[in-house]
């Protein structure tokens, strides 16, 4: 393997442990703090109590998005003044920037947090990244294009390790709700990646779109929250340092780290390598808050993966088409 193609690998999988850390980081902010067992475990000789969930710190879920988005957009910001970017865009684009952009964004940053309250983090990440299945199948319906075997075995597989991760609710320990949740999520986030490719703003430098896209959601959760009267301010200063760190590392050195692999080994493998995100996702809740996976969870996270590899591999291949006839 080239030195490049290492390189590209390793800024994949690094950008893939800043979003599988992300969801931690939301959980800490929504519930005030850390769980007890696993601050004992980081520090066993104490001194770290500081960290620990307390209820009076617990905050909204309108304000964890609200927050962690108005300090993407600060960051967003910074990088286009620090890298020159002109921030000029059309009335069209910025209409699209805050409708699609922004909203479907805030929505499945909303959808998320919702889940989080409900089912495991890391479920609901793996139940997300169903998205690129929703992006084929909303291309299907939209634009009628032929129906593959490729595109009928990718939901298939999709809905079998759904339904093999919400088998025990049968049993009552997983909430059905949460499930549905974190797929509806999926559903927004598709909604979001097709804007991304097809809407008046996909010409837009990367900096500049995520600073409209990250302002935007911040207004959508702002306006979530005075609305349903959840609005609050973070109780102290580890509340901000969390939520700091969350946009940090998934807006900032996330994205840094994946654009890097996108430009080392390709849109296509950097794409496939990138479903490591919700593999992460897992291993650090299953870390911080004993979440358990058993066989069957086990094996429908597996299917919902190989789902997610199909659809971005296929989504890929038909960019390349596209691009070649133009």
């Amino acid at each position: 393997m080239k030195r490049k193609h290492i390189l590209g690998v390793l800024c994949v999988v690094l950008a893939s442990a800043c979003y599988g850390i992300t969801p931690i980081l939301s959980n800490a902010a929504l519930n005030g703090g850390l769980p007890a067992s696993f601050v004992a475990r980081l520090f066993p000789r104490g001194g770290a109590e500081f960290l620990i969930a307390d209820a009076s710190r617990e905050m909204t879920n309108e304000c964890v998005v609200l927050y962690s988005m108005s300090i993407a957009s600060l960051l967003s910001l910074f990088n286009c003044l620090i890298g020159k970017k002109r921030l000029d865009v059309s009335g069209k684009q910025l209409v699209q920037l805050a409708a699609f952009g922004g909203g479907a964004l805030a929505g499945t940053l909303l959808l998320i947090t919702y889940a989080y309250l409900r089912i495991p983090a890391g479920m609901t990440i793996v139940l997300n990244f169903t998205y690129p299945v929703f992006v084929m199948l909303i291309t299907l319906v939209s634009k009628k294009e032929r129906i593959t075997a490729v595109k009928f075995i990718s939901p298939l597989l999709a809905l079998a390790g759904i339904a093999l991760i919400s088998n025990a609710s049968f049993s009552g320990s997983v909430n059905v709700g949460g499930v549905l949740i974190a797929l509806l999520s999926g559903v927004v986030y598709a909604v979001y990646f097709i804007a991304g490719r097809e809407s008046a703003y996909a010409s837009l430098e990367t900096p500049v779109s995520n600073f409209y896209i990250t302002a935007s959601a911040c207004l959508w959760s702002l306006a979530a929250a005075l609305i349903l009267g959840r609005f609050c301010l973070p109780a102290d200063s580890v509340m901000w340092i969390i939520l700091f760190f969350e946009a940090f590392l998934g807006y900032v050195v996330g994205l840094r780290l994946l654009l890097a692999g996108i430009k080392l080994l390709g849109s296509v493998s950097a794409s496939a390598l990138n479903t490591l995100e919700p593999a992460f996702a897992s291993l650090t809740s299953m870390a911080v808050f004993g979440e358990a996976m058993g066989l069957l969870k086990g094996c429908g996270v597996i299917l919902v993966l190989a789902a997610a590899v199909i659809g971005i591999l296929t989504l890929n291949r038909e960019d390349s088409k596209t691009r070649s006839k133009a």
